[in-house]
C-alpha cells in the first residue's frame, strides 16, 4: 500500500535495565574467625553484640578477606567483623550494594535502611539465632529486597552461611520494570538541548543504526529532566508515507502532553519500491520490525526504560505500522494508538494489546474499513463483547456489508481531553469504549469528521490529518493504563 502526498497540503503522514548485584552477604569461614561481608548501601547495619569476652567491632562493609572488613561498595554499609571469640554479625544493606567477592564490590541500586544483625552465641555454646534484616529501603521508589537469614554458631565454631536475601524491586514505576540502562546518565556529543516554543523541552539526538546491512536513521528525544534512577515509558512514533524521523513529532505532538514523562524514538522508514518514498514493511518478516526490536534493545541498555510501558503510535502509513506492531509484537508492546491507519496484515497475530484507534469515516486516503478490520482483531484478542459485529460507529462510504459498523456493546469513551468540534468539523467526534474487554486491555475508538480544507465541499478534501486533540488523547490513553504483563 502506498499513501501518496499532495503538494497543496500536509503529506500523508506528515501532518507525523542495577539489579541488586547479588545483595548477598558472603560468609568466609577460617577456623573460628567469622567475617560478615555486608553489601554496600547508603546506610549500613549495626554490628552485633558479642556473647564472648570481646565484642566484635563493626568493620567497613563490602568485600573482605579475613579478620578485617574490606572496602565497601559505593557508599558501603557497616558490616560487623567478628573478634576471635564472639563477633556479632553486621546487618545487610537493603539498597545499593557491592557484590561480595574476593576483591571489590560492584555498584547496584540506591541503598535503603539495613537491618540489625542478631547476637552471636557464647564461646563453646550454640550461637543464638540471628535476626533477619529489616526490609531494605527504596531503590528508586520501589522497595528493596529483604536480607538473608544468618547462620548459627555450633560448638564455638564459625557459623554456617546464612541464606542470601531476596532482590529488591525497581522504583519509579511498575515494580521490576526498569532495564539495565537504569542508574547511568545519558551522554553523547550528538545530544542537543532542544527548546521549542510551546513544546516540552527535550534532549534530542539524531542517530543511525545498521539493520540487515542497511543504515537506518532515527531520532531519540529524552526529557530534559531525565532521572536515570526512574524507569520511563518508551513511545515509538511512526511517520506516514513520505515522512522522516523529524516530521511526526512536529504535527502530531505527543511529547508536550507527556510533559517530560516519557522517552520517544522516531525511526525513518525506507522506500518499498524503486523510486518510492519512505514507508514501512507491514509483513510478519518485516525488516522494520527488526529495526524497532533493535532500537528497543539498545535504549533499554542505554536509558532507564519501563519494560511494561512500551507504546507505539503513528499516523497514516505510520498508523498501519502501529497496527503491524500490535499484531506481531504484542510483546514487548503494551498498547498502540494508530491515527488514520490501515489494518496491515492481520494474519498470524499473537497476544493481547490495548488499543485506541482514531479515524474518520470519510477518510479518502486510508479507508475506514481498514480501521474496522484492525479494531475487530483487537476486540477478539481482548475478548471484548461483539454485539453483533465489529468495533466502529458510522457506516458512511462502506458498501461491503461485512465491514459495516454495527457494534452496540459500547459506552462513551472516558476522557478529560476536550474533543469539542470547531468550524472544521462536519460533526462532533464520537468516542467510545468497548464493553467487557479483558482487564487492563481496553479497546477504544474515536470517529471524527474534521476537514483539512476550510471550504465545505472542496474536492481535494481527505478528512485524513490528525485532529488537534490527537496527541493529548493518545498520551492520556497510554498514561492511565493499569499495570499488566505484556504478551
Amino acid at each position: 500500500m502506498r499513501l501518496q502526498t499532495r503538494s497543496d497540503r500536509v503529506p500523508v503522514g506528515i501532518s507525523d535495565r542495577s539489579s541488586l548485584v547479588a545483595n548477598a552477604a558472603v560468609w568466609l569461614v577460617s577456623g573460628t574467625m567469622f567475617l560478615a561481608l555486608g553489601c554496600g548501601g547508603d546506610v549500613g547495619g549495626d554490628g552485633g553484640r558479642g556473647g564472648g569476652s570481646t565484642a566484635g567491632r563493626g568493620g567497613d562493609g563490602g568485600n573482605g578477606a579475613s579478620s578485617t572488613g574490606g572496602a565497601g561498595g559505593t557508599n558501603g554499609g557497616q558490616g560487623g567483623a567478628g573478634g576471635s571469640t564472639a563477633g556479632g554479625s553486621g546487618g545487610t544493606s537493603g539498597g545499593q550494594g557491592g557484590s561480595a567477592g574476593s576483591t571489590s564490590g560492584g555498584a547496584a541500586g540506591t541503598g535503603g535502611q539495613a537491618g540489625k544483625g542478631g547476637s552471636a552465641g557464647s564461646t563453646g555454646g550454640t550461637g543464638g539465632q540471628a535476626g533477619t534484616s529489616a526490609t531494605g529501603g527504596a531503590a528508586g521508589s520501589g522497595a528493596a529486597g529483604k536480607g538473608g537469614q544468618a547462620g548459627t554458631a555450633i560448638d564455638g565454631g564459625a557459623g554456617t552461611a546464612g541464606s542470601a536475601g531476596s532482590g529488591g524491586t525497581g522504583g519509579g514505576g511498575p515494580t521490576d520494570a526498569g532495564t539495565s540502562g537504569c542508574g547511568q546518565p545519558w551522554t553523547g556529543a550528538d545530544i542537543t538541548q532542544e527548546m521549542r516554543s510551546g513544546r516540552a523541552p527535550m534532549q534530542v539526538a539524531k542517530r543511525t543504526i545498521v539493520i540487515g546491512g542497511a543504515t537506518r536513521e532515527y531520532l531519540v528525544a529524552v526529557p530534559k529532566t531525565y532521572d536515570p534512577a526512574k524507569p520511563y515509558p518508551l513511545v515509538i512514533g511512526l511517520h506516514g508515507s513520505g515522512g522522516t524521523r523529524d516530521q511526526l513529532r512536529g504535527y502530531m505532538d505527543v511529547e508536550t502532553p507527556a510533559n517530560q514523562a516519557a522517552v520517544f524514538i522516531y525511526p525513518t522508514g525506507t522506500p518499498q519500491s524503486d523510486g518510492g518514498v519512505n514507508e514501512w514493511d507491514l509483513s510478519a518478516t518485516s525488516v522494520d520490525l527488526l529495526l524497532i526490536d533493535a532500537l528497543i534493545a539498545q535504549y533499554s541498555s542505554e536509558l532507564c526504560i519501563d519494560q511494561k510501558r512500551i507504546f507505539a503510535t503513528g499516523h497514516s502509513f505510520g498508523g498501519c505500522m502501529s497496527n503491524a506492531l500490535g499484531c506481531f509484537r504484542g510483546k514487548p508492546f503494551r498498547a498502540i494508538a494508530p491515527v488514520a491507519g490501515c489494518a496491515a496484515r492481520q494474519t498470524g497475530c499473537t497476544g493481547r494489546i490495548a488499543t485506541l484507534q482514531i479515524h474518520s469515516p470519510k477518510d479518502t486516503s486510508v479507508q475506514y474499513s481498514g480501521a474496522i478490520g484492525a479494531c475487530t482483531r483487537y476486540l477478539r484478542a481482548n475478548t471484548c463483547d461483539e454485539m453483533p459485529a465489529c468495533g466502529c460507529h458510522a457506516i458512511d462510504g462502506i458498501t461491503d456489508t461485512t465491514k459495516q459498523c454495527n457494534q452496540m456493546a459500547q459506552e462513551p469513551y472516558p476522557t478529560a481531553i476536550s474533543l469539542a468540534p470547531t468550524a472544521n468539523d462536519d460533526m462532533p467526534p464520537v468516542a467510545r469504549n468497548y464493553l467487557n474487554c479483558d482487564t487492563a486491555y481496553p479497546v477504544g475508538f474515536v470517529d471524527h469528521w474534521r476537514r483539512e480544507k476550510a471550504t465545505v465541499g472542496d474536492p481535494a478534501e481527505r478528512w485524513h490529518n490528525p485532529p488537534p486533540w490527537s496527541g493529548a488523547l493518545i498520551w492520556e490513553f497510554f498514561s492511565r493504563l493499569p499495570e499488566a504483563e505484556v504478551e
